[in-house]
């Protein structure tokens, strides 16, 4: 039978599991998440990196694979699919990969700075934002295909709710703003930004944060929550990927506040996959998201050559 909301939407059915599937089920589900983690940190962009990535992409199809003809098991086989889609995305498309690295040097012939992983110029920067993302979205797209899933199982789909993409734009507005004023700066030290210069920055941070939004609301939330909701319902399902997303945080270097930095990673993340359950799209989490990074990427942009 299928469920329906208030406004006639249809509902993903939970599937009945005892309360030991479904513990075994977010262990691997953070153990996934995590091992993509711990290599992306321990290893710095190379060929090596980039090697551990695929066997870990690999190790994760197998597992797909193995559940999809296993009886008692195929329910679950589209949740270890979406980490081998994940871990081929950022393998392909993650800032600062081994595959974004190459294309700067070896393409733009720019390379990352010290304080601006992406490049050292702002056209670099906007270029290889751009690169990533289609990078990234486009195996998530194409492989999401692949599985017989169509792009309603990822989010990408039109907006429900409208209320819930007006909360996205006032969001983005309001992180501008308070970037503007400078108060951010406490948080995101910004090497001095002047009104002038932000404003003259203003089209470059547009693109790379809305890049940005789109590419890790589709990656962290639009991959897995739907798949999650079958057997852990939409709270623990939010709470499980906001906890994967703080920990991707956890190594950051554009705030002197990182512990107080995670935990309002942590709450962002759970409001942005309220919204993107409610809305039924990826749109107005990645809208709200983009406007979030605003006083980070203006960290990068301040340290670039115009």
């Amino acid at each position: 039978m299928e469920l329906h909301d208030s406004n006639g939407n249809l509902q993903p059915q939970t599937e009945s599991t005892s309360l030991t599937s479904r513990s075994v089920l977010v262990v691997f589900c953070l153990a996934a998440g995590f091992a993509y983690r711990v290599i992306g940190g321990v290893f710095p962009p190379s060929i090596v990196q980039a090697g551990l990535l695929v066997g870990l992409s690999a190790l994760f199809l197998t597992i797909a694979v193995i559940a999809r003809k296993a009886p008692h098991l195929r329910i679950y086989w589209e949740i270890p699919f979406a980490f081998f889609v994940f871990t081929i995305a950022g393998v392909t498309g993650d800032q600062g990969g081994f595959i974004q690295q190459t294309f700067l040097r070896n393409v733009l012939h720019d390379t990352p700075s010290m304080n601006n992983p992406l490049a050292s110029t702002v056209m670099g920067t906007v270029i290889a934002q751009l690169v990533s993302t289609l990078s990234l979205v486009i195996p998530i797209i194409l492989l999401t295909k692949a599985s017989g899933s169509d792009l309603k199982s990822i989010f990408i789909d039109k907006t429900r709710n409208r209320w819930a993409l007006v909360v996205g734009v006032i969001g983005f507005l309001v992180f501008y703003r308070f970037t503007m004023s400078g108060r951010a700066e406490r948080f995101f030290p910004n090497n001095g930004v002047t009104l002038s210069r932000f404003l003259a920055l203003t089209p470059a941070l547009i693109v790379l944060v809305l890049c940005n939004g789109l590419r890790e609301e589709l990656w962290f939330r639009g991959l897995f929550l739907k798949k999650y909701e079958q057997f852990l319902g939409p709270l623990s399902s939010n709470m499980l990927s906001a906890i994967i997303f703080a920990s991707f945080h956890v190594q950051v270097t554009y705030t002197p506040a990182l512990l107080p930095f995670l935990g309002i990673t942590l709450l962002l993340g759970l409001f942005l996959g309220y919204l993107m359950q409610k809305s039924g799209s990826v749109l107005a989490s990645a809208i709200f998201h983009a406007g979030s990074d605003i006083p980070i990427f203006l960290v990068y942009l301040s340290y670039t050559l115009s």
